[in-house]
C-alpha cells in the first residue's frame, strides 16, 4: 500500500502568496482582454475561444520554457544582467512560438467552424490581443526566471512544484472546450455573460493559485488545515465562495520574533 501511495502524482498545499499591485493589475488586464474584444470589438464566439486557448497555451509553455532555460543557464553559468535579459527574451520567443503551435493544434476545429459560419477570425484586434497577453505576462516570467536562477531548487523539485500549476491550466482548458459547445447558440447577450464569467474565474485562478490547486489534490493527500470541513469533503464550491470573499484581503504576515540582545543582563549592567 505504501508503494502505491508514493507513486501517486505529486501534490502539496501552496501557501497563499500576496500579489503586488502591478502583478494584480496585469492579471486582471490579461484575463479581461476577451471581455474587451467581445463587448467593444464585436468578437465572435470563435475568436473568444481561440484567444482563450492561446492564453492558456502561453501560460503552460512559459512554465516549461522557463524551467528548461534555468537548467541550461545554470549549467553554462550566468554572466550578468545581459545574459539574464537574453534568457528572458529567448524564453518569451520560444513560448510564443510553441503557443501558436498548440493553439493551431487544439483550436483548428474552432477556426473551421467560425469561418464556415461566415464570421471573421483573424482580425487585427485578435493579433493585438495576443500581443497584449504576451506583454502582460512577460514581467511575471522575468520574476520567475530570476527567482529560479537565484534559488538552489533542483530540476526535480521545480517539476514537482509546477505539476499542479499545469494541472490547473489544463482544467481551465477543459472549461473552455465545454463552453465551446454552448457559446455559438447563446446570442450576443449570452456570449457576453459567458465571457465575463470565464474571465472572472481565470482572474481568481491567477490571484489565488493556492485555492485553485485544491482541484488537483489526489484523494490520498490531506487538505490544508485552514480549509476545514470543506477541504476534507472536497467541497470545492464552498472553498471557492470563501476564496472570493477573501480575494481582496491580504494574507496575514507572520509576527517578527524579537531579536535578543547579545550578552547577559549582568554584563549589560556592568557596561559603562
Amino acid at each position: 500500500m505504501k508503494k502505491r501511495i508514493d507513486e501517486e502524482p505529486y501534490w502539496q498545499p501552496l501557501p497563499r502568496q500576496p500579489l503586488a499591485p502591478v502583478q494584480a493589475a496585469l492579471n486582471v488586464a490579461r484575463n479581461a482582454i476577451p471581455v474587451i474584444g467581445v463587448l467593444f470589438f464585436g468578437w465572435s464566439a470563435g475568436q473568444f475561444l481561440l484567444i482563450s486557448v492561446f492564453n492558456i497555451a502561453f501560460s503552460v509553455t512559459c512554465i516549461g520554457v522557463v524551467g528548461a532555460m534555468v537548467s541550461t543557464r545554470k549549467e553554462q553559468g550566468n554572466t550578468g544582467s545581459v545574459d539574464e535579459i537574453a534568457g528572458w527574451l529567448t524564453a518569451l520567443a520560444c513560448a510564443a512560438l510553441l503557443s501558436l503551435f498548440l493553439t493551431a493544434m487544439f483550436g483548428w476545429v474552432i477556426a473551421v467552424i467560425t469561418v464556415s459560419t461566415g464570421h471573421p477570425l483573424f482580425t487585427p484586434s485578435l493579433g493585438w490581443a495576443a500581443f497584449t497577453m504576451i506583454a502582460a505576462i512577460a514581467p511575471m516570467v522575468l520574476d520567475q526566471y530570476r527567482a529560479d536562477m537565484a534559488s538552489d531548487v533542483t530540476e526535480a523539485e521545480r517539476k514537482k512544484r509546477d505539476q499542479p500549476r499545469v494541472m490547473t491550466l489544463v482544467i481551465s482548458a477543459g472549461i473552455i472546450f465545454v463552453a465551446s459547445g454552448y457559446s455559438a447558440n447563446l446570442g450576443r447577450f449570452g456570449l457576453s455573460a459567458l465571457v465575463m464569467f470565464v474571465s472572472a474565474l481565470f482572474v481568481l485562478r491567477d490571484a489565488r493559485p493556492d485555492l485553485m490547486r485544491e482541484l488537483s489534490r489526489p484523494g490520498n493527500r490531506p487538505p490544508p488545515p485552514d480549509y476545514g470541513e470543506a477541504g476534507r469533503n472536497h467541497n470545492f464550491l464552498q472553498l471557492l465562495w470563501r476564496g472570493i470573499g477573501k480575494l481582496a484581503t491580504p494574507p496575514e504576515k507572520p509576527a517578527k520574533t524579537p531579536v535578543k540582545a547579545r550578552g547577559s543582563a549582568a554584563t549589560r549592567e556592568r557596561s559603562p
